[in-house]
């Protein structure tokens, strides 16, 4: 009988999904939702996962909303867990509440220089005593103290769901470092501002970077946040907020999101300050690669440091990131769950090489099962994620039971499933009428047909929001050849090992059902299976591997096998999910299958051979045909040698960890602490830093200055600077190697490439394709002597950095603090009005625009839209022509496309708009804002925001000259007659006629409105249906009352001219029926006349004239009151006297 510690998972196991989710739920509750589980390995095991809470799940998952669970194995005597329930207690026991981590300033009074090197005595810090006792990853503080300065927001606590809903809510209030923001604005304002924005400054290497000085409790803004550390049994959990990307994500699926070597170059500036920071609390990273780095949706980098433990833990020499999981390291929370026995026999054991298992596949012994979920994982293809699922081949179509002696039921492996699906002519005439020519316009397998194979176990929520809104359980395909018959996408491996996916969770829905030559699931799976791994499917797979994963995604291939994808539209927008074409060559047949076969046939000719010559003849020939195939397989393993990435050395300890001080750093530190003054200095606020020397340090420089011999002095005078420590030398060649690949777009050292260095000194040949500047930075962070490595530090201070990529860093990196909107907005927005954007110089405001102008672009209080305002007209004056069309007026057509707010209103006013024309010139303006400016004055405007518009329109026409305001304003608001045009729309053409004068009424506009007023009456004599006719009957009102507003800019003779002699007269008959779109049909309604000058006006009345009727301003027209739900037209006509007559309706 097992007790309840062994059913605990062991200390360095993953949990299978399912038990993942099931604990989850355990520690937590069913509120919180689990997606998916993070796994580094093809398996679906891990122990982390991506989850969100339930009142988020409704709609639409945004990355925002989702958060990230790491569970770490608790050990009661590390460091880590005394820390974590150290704060626990002290702050009351089990209390839910829990305990905030850091506090974010740092205590006023003098700390003891005792109380923070790390002696094995007590730990004083912020009031609460630690026992910092001796371990053997102590660094140059006690652990503590380093934890601290690593999460100073995190919040500890007993895992409950209400405790990770505070701290969600805190997260996405924007509450945790607001006081950070606040303190800068002070600061910038000239204002006193406290500590906490100095102590922020050192962060971002203001005055200098500096890993002696002490550690603060503020977060580095490019360190991944730890949001709480919240414990159960056996376990502390970390939460993190998912980011949206990671940069393997972008290197895999949108490499050219990084635009230009200066992004590169930001980015690793961002990584480098991170960096520093971890090296001067003594901490190596250990494990720096593309995965590591996340990327926000701004695109701001955080270092994530929570992956690995990182104090108080120690894995076995044998585990490394891409260690897979055997059964010894499985863990379920269920006794005898069901994915032991599912993975059981998989062979898929670490290294988790590419040469390794593409070798051990090809020999055999690998199964085609494995080695596809090993193709999988290499293209980022990801477990439980909906949207990215691994994907199988479909061998056969269900119609009859898998025969290899029959050919009959096999599906053509040498053709995608889209194209069996879609058809060959189909696919053709795509491909010949297509804009952007392509055969395939939606992934091989989306999200659509994963929810759809497993609904029988996914939650009906799922299912609505990614199948159908309304579950209609008889719509889902009931068996597997139905399935197969439905689908133009591939299979999941689920499939091939999980008898449970066809068992129904939901009333109505029946189980799905397997083929009659399949008695029950477990069979059908075990045939499935049996059917991918056969000698027939073995001996054509490498065909849908070309398909899915090889040569045949691009080029000439893809045309001939009707495999082009339609290609992203925003090819610099990141992305997280994608096709990765892992080879460029075709994949080579699996050697088993055709060895095998061969060796049969050679043992049969042998025991019918009399003659030995022959015998040997054709082992000659048999062994010839094997050397050329094992050649072509090397050969293909050598070119996807790019598979198989190095970025560190392979050590025992690759994880994260505490790096042993070198003895020369520790007696340089503790010479520091021997000097009161220096440790003085570090904690002093600096009196010089005020705005002046923000502004100053933003001070646009000449570039030019920094070439190719200043950085190789640097490079020379670096290399004779000691690195702080082995282990963080270890880190800056990881950063080296970072840095080649964005270059590159592939890794610099695999592990052929990587002995080489090793044991012979050759550096890749890909270094010869790299900017010279690049170059020699990065031959400085690879050296094979550690102690000639640059320090981060250095690098930083490097001439490869130019004064843009630091002044846009001080900048943007406080805008990256989990803050409000509103504290990001006024910062920027001061720091802009200070003239920090003016500072800096055109080039490096471009940069930071992006980050800044998604602020103005949200929903806004009035005093948020004050200083937006002030931000946009900063940026308007700084950036260049060409930056201010590119950027600024893409966010005022965002602004002004919203509904109506305080700051909508500020960018219609006419000072703005011309400052904008003073920018860019009117041709900009009138191609991107005049539009929307328009468009204020129809469909339901807001009352402020029509009226803004048109003052603005009124004041810019005499300006923008006639031909432009005729073709730009008038017939744009003449086109939106009957379709909701406001007063205020009326009246521009009104006034702009009355601003042009008489000459600009008859000859421009006159015309136009008479054209509309024909047109109008023709429909109404038509059969047309019943909206139109209502149309037709609104534009006709919105035509006449524009003419009425008009002839009081018009002298008599001009309008008995004009509207009596020539507008009417000859073309309208005597008597006319109008078709009207009104609630209420006319009877017995009668036409009076009325004389102005010698001519008659028909006016048509309701029996209550008083109520319904009322003269135009000029005495010439009649109109009825539209409140009353009567649309009744006046027409005028050249008879003398008319008298009275019936209008029939």
């Amino acid at each position: 009988m097992e007790t309840e510690e062994e059913k605990e998972p062991k200390r360095h196991q993953q949990l299978c999904f399912e038990c993942l989710d099931r604990r989850i739920k355990a520690d937590f509750s069913d509120q919180l939702i689990f997606s998916y589980g993070v796994s580094d390995c093809p398996l679906p095991f891990a122990s982390s996962a991506v989850v969100q809470m339930s009142n988020c799940g409704g709609g639409e998952t945004s990355s925002t909303s989702q958060f990230v669970l790491v569970y770490l194995p608790c050990d009661e005597h590390g460091c880590f867990t005394e820390y974590v329930n150290d704060y626990i207690f002290s702050r009351g026991g089990d209390n839910e509440d829990g305990a905030k981590i850091g506090v974010g300033i740092v205590d006023e009074q003098t700390t003891s220089l005792d109380s923070l090197s790390n002696g094995g005595r007590k730990v004083s810090f912020d009031g609460i005593g630690f026992g910092a006792s001796t371990c053997n990853h102590s660094g140059r503080f006690s652990c503590s103290r380093t934890m601290t300065a690593l999460y100073p927001i995190a919040r500890s606590g007993i895992c409950s769901y209400s405790m990770f809903e505070e701290i969600a809510c805190d997260f996405l209030t924007g509450c945790l470092e607001d006081h950070i923001l606040h303190s800068l604005s002070l600061l910038i304002q000239r204002k006193a501002s406290g500590r906490d924005s100095v102590n922020f400054l050192r962060l971002l290497g203001i005055p200098s970077f500096d890993e002696n000085s002490i550690p603060g409790c503020l977060r580095h803004p490019n360190i991944a946040p730890v949001l709480g550390m919240l414990k159960t049994s056996g376990y502390i959990n970390l939460m993190l907020p998912k980011s949206p990307y990671s940069l393997e994500n972008v290197l895999h699926f949108s490499p050219n999101a990084l635009k230009s070597e200066w992004h590169i170059r930001f980015l690793i500036y961002q990584l480098l300050s991170a960096l520093a920071c971890l090296h001067g609390l003594g901490v190596a990273h250990g494990n720096i690669c593309p995965s590591s780095v996340m990327l926000t949706d701004s695109g701001w980098a955080w270092l994530c440091c929570s992956d690995k433990p990182l104090l108080g833990f120690s894995l076995s020499s044998g585990d490394s990131k891409h260690a897979v999981p055997t059964s010894s390291m499985m863990g379920c929370c269920i006794e005898g769950c069901s994915s032991q026995a599912l993975y059981a026999d998989l062979k898929l054991l670490p290294p988790m090489d590419w040469h390794t298992q593409f070798h051990r596949w090809w020999q055999g012994e690998l199964s085609n099962f494995e080695y596809l979920l090993f193709l999988n994982k290499l293209a980022g293809r990801r477990w439980g994620d909906h949207t990215f699922h691994p994907v199988m081949p479909w061998v056969i179509d269900f119609s009859l039971k898998p025969d290899e002696n029959s050919d009959s039921g096999w599906r053509d492996l040498s053709k995608s499933k889209w194209r069996l699906a879609k058809g060959d002519e189909q696919l053709d005439f795509t491909y010949s009428t297509s804009e952007i020519p392509h055969h395939v316009s939606d992934e091989c397998l989306s999200e659509l047909a994963v929810c759809s194979y497993k609904a029988r176990r996914l939650p009906l929520s799922v299912l609505r929001m990614t199948v159908r809104s309304v579950y209609e359980p008889n719509e889902y395909p009931s068996n597997m050849q139905r399935l197969y018959q439905w689908t133009p996408d591939e299979c999941i491996p689920e499939f091939y090992c999980d008898p449970q996916i066809f068992c129904s969770l939901h009333s109505g829905m029946t189980d799905l059902a397997v083929p009659s030559w399949a008695g029950s699931s477990e069979e059908f799976i075990k045939l499935h299976r049996d059917a991918l791994e056969s000698y027939r499917v073995s001996s054509r797979i490498h065909n849908w591997i070309d398909i899915t994963f090889g040569y045949k995604m691009s080029g000439q291939a893809a045309v001939a096998a009707k495999n082009v994808m339609l290609p992203s539209p925003e090819i610099t927008k990141p992305k997280s999910v994608g096709r990765r074409q892992l080879f460029t060559r075709p994949h080579p047949v699996r050697q088993s299958s055709a060895w095998r076969k061969r060796w049969r046939n050679n043992n049969t000719a042998k025991s019918h051979c009399q003659v030995n010559e022959v015998v040997n003849e054709n082992s000659l020939l048999f062994e010839a045909s094997y050397l050329q195939e094992l050649e072509e397989a090397s050969s293909f393993s050598e070119h996807a040698r790019h598979l198989s990435p190095l970025y560190y050395f392979r050590q025992q300890d690759s994880e994260m960890h505490i790096s042993p001080v070198e003895k020369t750093s520790s007696e340089s530190f503790k010479g520091s602490i021997a000097n009161p003054s220096k440790i003085g200095n570090c904690h002093a606020v600096p009196s010089d830093i005020d705005l002046d020397y923000l502004l100053e340090h933003l001070e646009k420089k000449d570039e030019s200055s920094t070439g190719y011999q200043e950085l190789l002095l640097w490079r020379q005078k670096s290399s004779y600077l000691r690195n702080f420590s082995e282990d963080g030398a270890k880190d800056i060649f990881s950063v080296g190697c970072l840095l080649a690949e964005l270059h590159l777009r592939r890794p610099l050292f695999d592990s052929t490439s990587f002995s080489m260095y090793l044991e012979s000194g050759v550096l890749p040949g890909l270094l010869q394709e790299l900017p010279p500047h690049t170059r020699v930075l990065i031959e400085a962070c690879i050296g094979k002597d550690w102690t000639r490595r640059p320090s981060t530090t250095s690098l930083l201070e490097s001439p490869y950095f130019p004064p843009t990529v630091k002044s846009s860093y001080l900048l943007v990196a406080p805008l990256q603090l989990i803050a409000k909107d509103e504290s990001r907005l006024r910062y920027a927005a001061n720091f802009a009005k200070q003239g920090a954007l003016k500072s800096m110089g055109s080039f490096a405001a471009e940069m930071c625009a992006p980050y800044c102008l998604s602020l103005v672009v949200t929903p806004l209080s009035d005093t948020e839209a004050e200083w937006a305002y002030i931000l946009l007209k900063e940026f308007i004056k700084c950036l260049t022509p060409t930056a201010v069309i590119k950027m600024i007026l893409p966010a005022i057509q965002k602004i002004l496309q919203a509904s109506s707010s305080h700051l909508k209103v500020s960018l219609l006013q006419d000072s703005f708009v011309r400052e904008i024309w003073n920018r860019t010139g009117k041709q900009a303006y009138l191609e991107t804002i005049h539009p929307l400016v328009i468009s204020n004055l129809y469909v339901a405007p807001h009352k402020s925001s029509a009226s803004a518009a048109s003052v603005l329109l009124i004041g810019s026409s005499e300006e923008l000259g006639v031909p432009i305001t005729v073709h730009q304003t008038i017939m744009p608001l003449i086109q939106c007659f009957g379709r909701g045009i406001c007063p205020d729309g009326i009246d521009v053409l009104v006034r702009i006629g009355g601003l042009l004068g008489e000459t600009f009424i008859v000859r421009q506009m006159l015309p136009l409105l008479k054209h509309i007023a024909h047109s109008c009456i023709d429909v109404s004599s038509m059969n047309k249906s019943e909206p139109v006719q209502s149309w037709s009957a609104l534009s006709l009102i919105d035509c006449l009352m524009t003419v009425e507003g008009l002839v009081a800019f018009l002298p008599r003779d001009v309008v008995v001219k004009e509207l009596i002699e020539v507008w009417v007269w000859s073309q309208i008959p005597f008597h006319f029926k109008l078709m009207l779109s009104t609630c209420m049909m006319f009877k017995n309604q009668y036409c009076v006349s009325y004389e102005y000058t010698g001519s008659k006006l028909l006016a048509c009345y309701g029996s209550d004239a008083d109520k319904f009727g009322y003269y135009g301003a000029s005495g010439s027209l009649f109109f009825f009151d539209e409140a009353s739900h009567i649309l009744v037209l006046c027409m005028l006509c050249k008879t003398h006297f008319i008298g009275t007559s019936e209008l029939g309706m």
